[in-house]
């Protein structure tokens, strides 16, 4: 099939910021952890999640900064559900510890934290600092978060399917079966709930009670902020789909996302390098800063695909993105750009493709593809010589299954060394 007859387009573009794609968005007792929220397009996509009532953890290395952030938000948004944990995605024992400090469902995560053409550098454990942060990091942190994840998206689509659910003497078995989450292992909802919404021929798990809609969360450690949010009251509007995946989307009904949501921050930057597996660390190669940022890029992207593949039945979408060029402290390393013809963003509408990708429900149920200005990258040959168009473009290597399944593979081998 035509790429072109499948990609996903919707009513946003370049110039539009978080908040105009949100709007009308209801996250009120969702849950959202965005990591290096305490910069750049961080602060502006957990802006535009607190601003729709979702409970949001920033995840950031300097707690001072992140706190200032809180308190900001705050003010702006009037949401007091903020909190503030440390997370160094360059330290497994952080990653670890912030997991381990995780109580309950999540419904967002947006791995947005990166570093840019650093300096050579390597971990204690021999590895790219570049690839280790921006890729093995967020990798390690998904992974342990999985069970929250998928404890929010199998209990928001029961209930979105139980909402949705025919009434009366004409709703049989067989339609109630058929409102799961698509391709979902099957959840048979809440106790008390009308039996199996799951795919036919699935187990069919019964969730959890107070899984979703619960009195409150408990509040993160070290966290800054209330104790918990008040808990979700349903549903209201909450399909608002833009068709079935692979469809054009199209506006759809204002409300809440069915699914938990995992949003990949890449880059244009992937169009320089695929993964080259054996030499992720420079061992052989001269170290070239941009090489390697590009390498972490493409491996951004090839997660969200391995990760789609792996999690969807568990309710999980994954989708990775290019923010666009937007000036922010990431370039420190790079000096100023120069572009001629590309569009450049404020952070405002550098987080707008996040923003959509870890809310909008135009695009529920999309998951695996890469994203730029609001729109499905078009795929390219080659890397565009002209910026504006590399901006907008997807390396076909950055979406490969085979090479998904080789970094997971190998991305699971390096974790479990000692």
């Amino acid at each position: 099939m035509d790429p072109k007859e499948t990609r996903i387009t919707t009513p946003f573009d370049v110039r539009s910021t978080a908040a105009e794609v949100i709007d009308g968005v209801d996250l009120s007792g969702r849950r959202a952890v965005v990591t290096g929220a305490a910069s750049g397009i961080g602060i502006e996509t957990a802006r535009a999640l607190a601003g729709a009532g979702a409970d949001v953890t920033l995840a950031v290395r300097n707690l001072e900064a992140g706190a200032r952030v809180a308190e900001d938000i705050t003010a702006t948004t009037g949401n007091k559900r903020l909190h503030v944990a440390h997370l160094d995605l360059g330290d497994r024992a952080s990653v670890a510890a912030f997991a381990d400090g995780w109580d309950g469902p999540l419904h967002i995560l947006v791995n947005n934290a990166g570093v840019m053409a650093l300096p050579e550098g390597r971990t204690p454990e021999g590895w790219d600092r570049q690839f280790t942060v921006n890729h093995l990091g967020h990798f390690a942190l998904a992974r342990a978060l999985h069970g929250a994840l998928a404890a929010a998206g199998s209990a928001a689509a029961a209930e979105s399917a139980a909402a949705a659910r025919p009434v009366g003497p004409a709703a049989s078995a067989a339609s109630a079966a058929s409102a799961g989450f698509p391709g979902s292992a099957g959840s048979a909802g809440f106790p008390g709930s009308a039996g199996s919404v799951g795919s036919p021929g699935s187990a069919g798990s019964v969730g959890s009670v107070g899984s979703a809609g619960s009195a409150g969360f408990p509040r993160f450690p070290g966290s800054v902020g209330s104790a918990g949010s008040a808990g979700s009251a349903g549903f209201p509007g909450s399909a608002g789909s833009a068709g079935s995946p692979g469809t054009t989307g199209s506006p759809g009904t204002p409300g809440t996302p069915a699914s938990a949501r995992i949003v990949v921050v890449s880059s244009a930057a992937h169009l320089r390098s695929p993964v080259v597996f054996d030499d992720l660390h420079f061992d052989y190669r001269p170290y070239e800063p941009m090489l390697a940022y590009g390498q972490s890029k493409t491996a951004n992207v090839l997660f969200a695909v391995g990760a789609n593949a792996r999690w969807a039945g568990d309710g999980i979408v994954v989708n990775a993105l290019s923010p666009g060029g937007i000036r922010t402290n990431l370039q420190r390393h790079v000096g100023d750009i120069a572009a001629p013809g590309v569009v450049w963003k404020t952070p405002e509408q550098g987080a707008a493709t996040s923003v959509l990708l870890a809310a909008s429900p135009l695009l529920e149920g999309v998951g695996g593809r890469y994203f730029a200005d609001c729109a499905e990258a078009e795929p390219v040959s080659r890397r565009p010589e002209d910026l504006t168009a590399m901006m907008v473009g997807v390396a076909p290597y950055a979406l490969d299954p085979e090479g998904a399944d080789r970094l997971w593979a190998t991305s699971e081998r390096l974790l479990a060394a000692d």
